[in-house]
């Protein structure tokens, strides 16, 4: 299972990339030409070419700005996940290079070395697909929900990246353990969730080193002039990263950081031994609770914890499949037609059970093990929940 995507020019059908993930073959030149061919036929006769299915995939055409046709062909995804797919992709390109050079395409071999850095960003954004197949895609990344962690030193370095930023003359500002989001600026929050998402790809693409400054166009907030994207190692897998203009410099920014984060190196240090669970020791769930998945779906942001291993049995772990349930299940508790609105849903097989519940524009999935009375989950669930969005742990 695996999808491929490519990238070619409106007008001539040149091709400006090709990415794919998983065991699915990189497509033949010559299937990449007929698959834009049948699009370009159809566009001179004013047709608009969506889709098509075959015996074991789903192909998907969209164009943008008149300028580039992005083409996904995939296993086990239906077309609203790929449509959200190309969207994504094509953000990342404005992202790498902005929107008037996509717009209009000078010289096609100049633009394919530019585009060369969002490759990485595309392969991240592929990884947000689930193909129920933990060798394929094993990420546990979800489509334009950033993942966070929560952690019980909130305020105290709430008021330090306040402080932070403002010494950076910036309002956006994010503290990030091991890739997760521990607390964000208001102005982050208020980034378009396909914009935080892309940073936070990037985010994760440059923690092998110590300071990234690298220039960004925000799809929806700034597509033509970029702002610069810093990043501070604090400690070994503690970031603190901003969106700021073209001063300071990366050394003062650098010096600043170390200034104002060292009295928190203690706090920082307890909040990263706080992962992979995500939650701080002080919370409290039921026994038979295996992990979890919290996705707010108005904000754009997800919680997922690993609360124990599965037996040897079952071959994939829980996060991969909450992040299976919550796709091919869960997620439609809040995608629904409006006529009808499900609040709850659930799975049972011989090794574990998954319940998930709507509150409002919150989905809470829960694994169990097997052995959990299916009508006591209901329960569980919901008293699991309320712990998580308590006023003290302000999620």
């Amino acid at each position: 299972m695996g999808v491929n995507v490519m990238c070619v020019t409106s007008a001539g059908g040149m091709p400006l990339f090709t990415r794919h993930l998983g065991r699915a073959e990189p497509l033949p030149f010559s299937v990449v030409g007929s698959l834009n061919g049948v699009h370009l036929f159809s566009k001179s006769h004013d047709v608009k070419l969506l889709n098509t299915h075959t015996e074991s995939s789903t192909v998907l055409w969209k164009e943008y700005e008149e300028s580039v046709v992005l083409i996904a062909v995939s296993a086990l995804n239906d077309e609203t996940v790929l449509v959200q797919l190309l969207d994504t992709i094509f953000a990342a390109m404005i992202l790498t290079v902005g929107i008037e050079d996509l717009k209009s395409i000078k010289n096609v071999e100049r633009l394919k070395r530019e585009l060369r850095p969002c490759y990485l960003l595309v392969d991240k954004i592929m990884e947000c697909l689930d193909f129920g197949d933990r060798y394929v895609g094993s990420s546990t990344q979800i489509f334009n929900c950033v993942e966070t962690v929560l952690c019980a030193e909130k305020l105290s370095l709430m008021v330090c990246l306040e402080s932070y930023v403002e010494c950076i003359c910036s309002l956006f500002g994010c503290v990030t353990v091991e890739n997760c989001i521990a607390v964000a600026t208001d102005a982050w929050w208020d980034l378009d969730p396909v914009e935080r998402k892309l940073l936070s790809h990037i985010i994760i693409a440059n923690s092998n080193c110590t300071a990234f400054d690298i220039p960004v166009f925000l799809p929806g907030k700034s597509p033509t002039v970029p702002f610069r994207l810093v990043g501070v190692c604090l400690i070994i897998g503690v970031w603190v990263t901003v969106l700021c203009g073209p001063k300071p410099d990366l050394a003062a920014i650098q010096q600043t950081a170390f200034q104002v984060w060292s009295p928190l190196v203690a706090s920082l240090r307890s909040m990263l031994n706080a992962r992979p669970h995500s939650i701080p020791s002080t919370v409290q769930l039921h026994s038979s609770v295996l992990g979890f998945l919290l996705v707010d779906k108005k904000i754009g942001k997800y919680l997922l914890s690993s609360c124990s291993m599965l037996s040897k049995k079952e071959s994939r772990s829980p996060s991969e499949v909450l992040k299976t349930f919550y796709y091919q299940a869960a997620a439609s508790l809040v995608d629904c037609d409006k006529s009808h609105k499900p609040l709850e849903t659930y799975w049972c097989s011989e090794y574990h059970k998954v319940h998930g519940i709507r509150k409002g524009a919150l989905i809470f999935c829960v694994m169990y093990s097997a052995s959990v009375p299916t009508h006591t989950m209901r329960l569980i669930s919901e008293e699991s929940l309320t712990s998580l969005l308590s006023d003290s742990l302000s999620w």
